[in-house]
């Protein structure tokens, strides 16, 4: 694997735990109390992942790489909002940046979001 492509992955996992770091502490910061800044540091990364997770683009055909890469900008998006209405503008500036840069390499390398699917329910019950 070349080097930009190792680039792109600690890209990609910088974006996902920025986007977790995100939704947890604009939870935390949006609870009134401990046990609602506690919940919801826990729920709404879950919701978000959950979310990000729930759908299989692969069945909507030519569309489905489009598709996911509105997904993948959408939810970066809001978490780059969440940091920023959390009071953290610089972080959510950085990881605007970083999900921009990460998806504009992805196509640069000739890569795509998805990847060819090598599990399904059916080929793991013959």
């Amino acid at each position: 694997m070349s080097k930009i492509k190792w680039f792109n992955v600690g890209l990609r996992g910088l974006m996902e735990v920025g986007i977790l770091i995100a939704f947890a502490y604009w939870g935390f910061k949006t609870g009134e109390n401990t046990t609602m800044k506690i919940l919801l540091s826990i729920l709404v990364p879950a919701t978000g992942f959950g979310i990000w997770g729930l759908v299989d683009f692969r069945k909507a055909g030519s569309l489905a790489e489009t598709f996911r890469l509105i997904q993948e900008l959408a939810i970066s998006g809001l978490a780059a909002l969440a940091w920023y209405e959390a009071g953290a503008e610089f972080w959510g500036v950085a990881l605007g940046v970083i999900s921009i840069v990460h998806h504009i390499l992805v196509y640069a390398t000739g890569n795509t979001l998805l990847k060819p699917q090598t599990h399904t329910l059916d080929s793991l019950k013959s």
